[in-house]
C-alpha cells in the first residue's frame, strides 16, 4: 500500500512540475516578445515610419492588453498621423488603465491642442499635475498654451507656471528665459535682475554677439529703464535661441518637435515587470544587439580580425556631449585597412544617428593617437577635446558653436613626445581641472592656472625618475578624507596609489594600500560594486589570468576579492586591456564589462559580467552580439536617451561596434547633471567632476565618483529615489529630495567655512548678532596679497565687537551669549570679555570692526553726537542710491556685477556728496555692511594666477585740480 502512495505522488507531481515549468517559459517568452515589440515599435516611431509603428503596438496590445504602453504608444502614433479622433481613443484606454500617468495625459493634451481644443488640453495638464505637480513637460506645455493666449490673467497663469517649472527644472535655460521675459514686460525689474544674474552663474559662456546685450540688458535693469531693458534683452534672448544649450532645454521640454510631436511611453508597467519575479530572469529577455551600421559608424572599416594587429594599439573610443544639444556624441581613432593610413573621427549624434563632422568641427590634425578624452578644462561649460598623441598632445579649444580650435601652444602641455592616456580632474581641489599625462616615461602632472595656461608641477607626485609605462588611472576619495586621490596602473612595474595631501602634494602610499603589483597592468576602473560607500577597483592585466578585483575596506586599504578567480575564471585565457563597471538592466548594483582578447586561437576577449547584488558576478556574456568577440576599449553611454546603458567597442581589428541595451531599461533610473555655478562661484568645476554623489532609494544604497557630465543609477523596480547627496569637489554637501529622472543639480551656493557666530539673548530668545574672529583667520591662504602662496598671520587678534543693547537682556541676572562653530572652521579662543558703556540717547556707540592685519588697532570708543548723511549718493551710471544707504533695514546697495569667483565683482563706484563741511572740523565716514567672501578653496585658486587681481575697498576725493585722488588705499 505504501508503495502504491508513493507511486501515485510520483505520478501527480512530474506533470504539475512540468506545468510550472511550462508556464515559467511562456512567461519569459512573453516578456522577450513585448520588450522585442516595444523595442521596434519605439524605433519605428522615432525614424517617422508611422505604420510599421502602428503594426507593432497592435501586436503589443494583442499580447499584452492589460499593459498601458501599447494604446498610449498607438494613440501617439495616431497623433503624428493625424488621425486624431483614433489617437484621443487608444489614449483614453490607457488612461483607464493607469489613470496617474502624467505622460499619457500630456499625449491626449497634444492631440486636443493639435485639434484646436485649447481647452481640453489646459484641463488635461491641469488633471495631469494633481498626480504629477513637478513633471516639467508638462509644465513647460501649459506655459506654451497660456502664452499663445491674450489677456492678463492668462499671462498671470502663465507667470505662476513658469515659476513652477523653473524650480522643477532648475538646470533648463528655456524657462528661465521666458520668466525673465514676463519680469521685465511686467515692470519687475529687480526680479527680472535677479534671473539674468543665475543664467550667467548656471549656463555655459554666451556667444560673443550675445554678450553686448547681456551687458546692456544688465545695466538696463539697474538703471530701471524697462523699454530699453526690454529690447536688449529680447535680442540677447533670439541669440541665446540658437546655442546647443537652449536647444537641449528645447528638446527635453518639447521633444524634437516637427513631424515627431510627443513623448512617447518607454517603460513597461509593475506587472510586466513582475512577470520575471527575480531580477536574474530580466537576464532572459535582455539582449545587446549591433547597432553599428543603423547608428552610422559602419563608415570606420576593420582590418580582418587577426591581422595587421600592430595598428590595433592605436584604436580608440570616447564619448561626450560636445555640443551640448543633450545627445552623446563620439571621437575615435583608427587604421584605415585600404590606406593604412590613421585616421580619427569626430562624430554627432543626431537623434541616435551619428554624422561624421571633424573636418567641419576643425579637428584637423594627423599622425596615429592613443587616446582621447572630453573635458571643459576652461570651466566654461563646453567640453574640450584632449588627443594623446604619437607626436605629441593636442589640446582642441571647443569653440561653443560646434567647432574647436588648437590651443596646445598657449597651454604650455605640449613637447614633441605623447602620452598614452590622460585624466582632467580637480588634483588641488582649487575649483578647475587639472591635467595628469600616463607616458612611457615619466608622467607629468599640470595646475590649471585658470587664466588657459597649465603649470607642470611633476615633483609634487614625485614623477621625477622615468622608465615606467603607465597605461590608466582612477580618481576619487579612496581613503574617506574628503580629497580626491589617484591610482595609476603600470605596465612594467608596481601599480601606485598617491594619497591627496592637499595643496596639489602626493604622497605615495602603494604598499599601504595593498596595491603593489608585479606589473602587467593595462587599466583601471573603479566603481563601488557592493554598495558599501566605499569605490572599488578592477584592475586589468596583459598576463592572463592577472585581472584583479580590488575591495575598498573604507579606508583606502584594498584587498582582493576572496572569490575572485570562481567569478572570473572565463577570463584566465584573455588578454585585458580595457574595463568599466556599468549597471546595464538598471537593477542598482554595478555590473562588469571586460574587453580585451584571448590568448586562444578563436577565443572570446569580451566579457560582460552580472552583478547579483550580494557581491558575486557571473558570466553572461551571452547577451552580447555572438561575432563582436574582442575589444580594445570601451565607452558606456546612453546614445539613444531611453533609459539604459549602451556599449561603444573599440575592436581589436580597428573597427568600432555599438550595442544598443534592449531591456535594460524594464527596469527604472535616475539620470542627474552637475552644473557648478560658472560666475559668481567657481569654487567647483562646471560639471562636477570629482563629486561624490549617493543616491538612497529605499533599501537601495549606491555612490559614484562622477567622471563623467552624465551621472546614471539604477534603481530596478523602485519609481523614485528618495534622496541624492553631492559632496563636492570643495567639500560642500548637497540634499536633493525625491528627485526626477534626468534632474539638473545646480550647485546651491552655500558657504563652506565662515567665522564664529555671536548669539545673544534678547529677553526671549537667543538671536544671531554677528559673525566675528575676521582678523583672525588662522591658515587661511592668502595668495591674493602677492605671487606665491602665503597664508594667514598667525598672531592672535583682538576683536571689538559691538552689541546693540536691544539684543542682549540679563537671564537671571546674568548676561548670556553665545558663541557656535556652524560651519568648516575650528574655533581657538583665549579670553572672552564684556564691557558695559553707559551713555545718553542722543549719543551713539561705534567701534572698529574692520577686517585688518596686524598690529591690530587698541579699542577706541566713537561717541557720535551728529549724524550726517550724504545729501546724494549715485553710482557711475547715476543710479540714485541715497534711499539705500540711510537706513538700516537689510536693503543694501546690489547690482554688482559677479566674476568669475565668489565675493569678487567687478569694481563699481559710490559717490557720495557729504554736503557742505566748511565748517566742520573732523570728518569721520562710518560704513556699515555685510561682505559675502572669497574661501580657502578660491584663494588658493587665486593665488595660482596673475590674471585676477582682488582690489579692497578704497576711498577717493577731488583735489584742487577736480581730479580724483586717493587718500585711502585699504577701507
Amino acid at each position: 500500500m505504501k508503495n502504491r502512495i508513493i507511486l501515485l505522488l510520483l505520478l501527480v507531481l512530474v506533470p504539475l512540475f512540468s506545468g510550472c515549468r511550462s508556464r515559467t517559459e511562456k512567461s519569459d517568452q512573453k516578456s522577450s516578445d513585448l520588450i522585442t515589440i516595444r523595442t521596434l515599435g519605439l524605433a519605428y516611431l522615432e525614424e517617422f515610419k508611422l505604420e510599421e509603428a502602428e503594426k507593432e503596438f497592435l501586436k503589443f496590445i494583442r499580447l499584452a492588453p492589460e499593459e498601458k504602453l501599447g494604446y498610449a504608444n498607438l494613440g501617439l502614433t495616431y497623433l503624428r498621423m493625424g488621425r486624431y479622433p483614433e489617437a484621443e481613443k487608444q489614449i483614453l484606454k490607457a488612461i483607464e488603465i493607469d489613470p496617474v500617468d502624467p505622460d499619457i495625459r500630456l499625449i491626449l493634451a497634444t492631440v486636443y491642442q493639435m485639434n484646436d481644443e485649447r481647452g481640453r488640453a489646459i484641463s488635461e495638464l491641469k488633471k495631469a499635475l494633481e498626480f504629477a505637480p513637478a513633471h516639467v513637460k508638462v509644465l513647460y506645455h501649459i506655459t506654451e498654451l497660456y502664452g499663445a493666449e491674450t489677456g492678463d490673467e492668462a499671462t498671470k497663469y502663465r507667470e505662476n507656471y513658469l515659476l513652477k517649472l523653473v524650480e522643477s527644472a532648475p538646470g533648463n535655460l528655456v524657462p528661465r528665459l521666458n520668466l525673465t521675459d514676463i519680469f521685465i514686460r511686467n515692470g519687475e525689474l529687480d526680479k527680472a535682475l535677479e534671473q539674468i544674474e543665475i543664467i550667467q552663474k548656471q549656463f555655459p559662456e554666451f556667444p560673443k554677439e550675445a554678450v553686448e546685450f547681456y551687458d546692456k540688458t544688465f545695466k538696463s535693469l539697474k538703471n530701471s529703464d524697462k523699454e530699453t531693458a526690454a529690447i536688449n534683452f529680447t535680442i540677447f534672448h533670439n541669440y541665446i535661441k540658437v546655442t546647443p544649450p537652449y536647444q537641449a532645454g528645447i528638446m527635453e521640454l518639447k521633444g524634437p518637435g516637427g513631424s515627431l510631436i510627443g513623448f512617447p511611453v518607454i517603460t513597461l508597467a509593475q506587472q510586466i515587470s513582475t512577470w520575471t519575479t527575480e531580477d536574474e530572469s530580466l537576464l532572459d529577455v535582455l539582449k545587446f544587439n549591433d547597432a553599428t551600421v543603423s547608428a552610422g559608424l559602419d563608415i570606420i572599416k576593420g582590418f580582418p580580425e587577426g591581422e595587421n594587429m600592430q595598428y590595433s594599439d592605436f584604436t580608440h573610443i570616447t564619448s561626450a556631449d560636445f555640443e551640448g544639444d543633450g545627445d552623446v556624441d563620439l571621437y575615435a581613432g583608427s587604421s584605415d585597412p585600404v590606406s593604412s593610413l590613421y585616421k580619427h573621427y569626430l562624430f554627432k549624434n543626431d537623434m541616435g544617428h551619428f554624422l561624421e563632422v571633424s573636418e567641419s568641427a576643425g579637428i584637423t590634425h594627423k599622425g596615429k593617437e592613443s587616446d582621447a578624452l572630453f573635458a571643459d578644462y576652461d570651466n566654461d561649460g563646453f567640453l574640450d577635446l584632449f588627443i594623446s598623441r604619437e607626436d605629441g598632445d593636442i589640446i582642441y579649444l571647443n569653440n561653443g558653436n560646434g567647432s574647436f580650435r588648437d590651443i596646445t601652444a598657449a597651454t604650455r602641455t605640449g613637447g614633441s613626445k605623447g602620452s598614452n592616456k590622460a585624466l582632467f580632474f580637480d588634483l588641488d581641489h582649487d575649483g578647475d581641472l587639472d591635467l595628469y599625462k600616463m607616458t612611457s616615461d615619466k608622467n607629468l602632472q599640470f595646475r590649471n592656472n585658470a587664466d588657459g595656461t597649465f603649470t607642470d608641477q611633476s615633483e609634487k607626485m614625485g614623477e621625477s625618475k622615468g622608465g615606467v609605462i603607465s597605461r590608466d588611472a582612477a580618481f576619487g576619495d579612496f581613503d574617506e578624507d574628503e580629497d580626491i586621490d589617484l591610482v595609476v596602473v603600470n605596465e612594467n612595474g608596481s601599480n601606485i596609489f598617491y594619497s591627496n595631501q592637499r595643496l596639489g602634494v602626493f604622497k605615495d602610499l602603494t604598499e599601504e594600500a595593498g596595491l603593489k603589483s608585479e606589473g602587467g597592468s593595462t587599466s583601471v576602473t573603479s566603481g563601488d560594486y557592493n554598495n558599501d560607500g566605499f569605490p572599488d577597483l578592477f584592475i586589468t592585466s596583459v598576463y592572463p589570468g592577472g585581472h584583479v578585483l580590488c575591495r575598498n575596506n573604507g579606508n583606502g586599504i584594498f584587498e582582493p576579492e576572496k572569490n575572485m578567480k570562481e567569478m572570473f575564471s572565463s577570463l584566465e585565457q584573455v588578454k585585458a586591456y580595457d574595463a568599466a563597471f556599468l549597471d546595464f538592466n538598471n537593477d542598482g548594483f554595478l555590473d562588469l564589462l571586460v574587453a580585451g582578447e584571448s590568448s586562444v586561437k578563436d577565443g572570446r576577449g569580451l566579457y560582460l559580467y552580472y552583478n547579483d547584488g550580494k557581491g558575486r558576478f557571473s558570466d553572461v556574456s551571452n547577451l552580447l552580439p555572438a561575432d563582436i568577440r574582442s575589444g580594445r576599449q570601451i565607452a558606456v553611454f546612453d546614445y539613444n536617451r531611453d533609459g539604459d546603458l549602451d556599449i561603444a567597442i573599440a575592436g581589436m581589428n580597428g573597427k568600432i561596434s555599438l550595442l544598443r541595451n534592449d531591456g535594460g531599461n524594464i527596469n527604472h533610473y535616475v539620470g542627474i547633471k552637475l552644473v557648478g555655478l560658472r560666475a559668481g562661484s567657481a569654487k567647483n568645476n562646471h560639471f562636477g567632476i570629482g563629486a561624490k554623489v549617493e543616491i538612497r532609494a529605499g533599501e537601495l544604497y549606491q555612490t559614484m565618483v562622477v567622471t563623467d557630465p552624465d551621472v546614471h543609477f539604477g534603481i530596478g523596480r523602485r519609481m523614485l529615489a528618495d534622496v541624492i547627496r553631492i559632496t563636492w569637489t570643495n567639500g560642500v554637501p548637497q540634499n536633493i529630495f525625491y528627485p526626477v529622472t534626468d534632474q539638473a543639480a545646480i550647485e546651491a551656493q552655500t558657504l563652506k567655512g565662515s567665522c564664529p557666530f555671536l548669539y545673544t539673548w534678547n529677553g526671549e530668545e537667543y538671536v544671531f548678532v554677528k559673525d566675528i574672529l575676521w582678523r583672525s583667520a588662522l591658515g587661511m591662504p592668502l595668495g591674493i596679497m602677492g605671487g606665491t602662496t602665503a597664508y594667514a598671520f598667525a598672531d592672535a587678534s583682538d576683536d571689538f565687537i559691538m552689541i546693540p543693547g536691544e539684543v542682549l537682556k540679563p537671564r537671571k541676572d546674568i548676561y548670556s551669549i553665545q558663541l557656535t562653530d556652524e560651519l568648516w572652521e575650528i574655533i581657538y579662543t583665549d579670553k572672552l570679555e564684556l564691557l558695559a558703556f553707559d551713555h545718553p540717547d542722543t549719543v551713539e556707540i561705534f567701534v572698529d570692526e574692520k577686517f585688518s592685519g596686524p598690529p591690530f588697532p587698541e579699542l577706541k570708543v566713537y561717541n557720535v553726537h551728529l549724524k550726517r548723511y550724504p545729501v546724494s549718493a549715485v553710482d557711475s551710471d547715476g543710479n540714485d542710491l541715497l534711499s539705500r544707504i540711510t537706513k538700516k533695514d537689510d536693503i543694501y546697495i546690489s547690482g554688482f556685477s559677479p566674476g568669475r569667483y565668489q565675493g569678487i565683482t567687478e569694481m563699481q563706484d559710490l559717490i557720495l556728496d557729504p554736503g557742505d563741511l566748511d565748517e566742520t572740523k573732523e570728518i569721520l565716514l562710518f560704513f556699515q555692511g555685510w561682505i559675502f567672501p572669497t574661501d580657502a578653496s578660491i584663494n588658493y585658486a587665486l593665488s595660482q594666477t596673475d590674471a585676477i587681481s582682488v582690489v579692497p575697498p578704497f576711498l577717493q576725493i577731488l583735489n584742487k585740480e577736480g581730479e580724483w585722488e586717493t587718500v585711502i588705499d585699504n577701507l
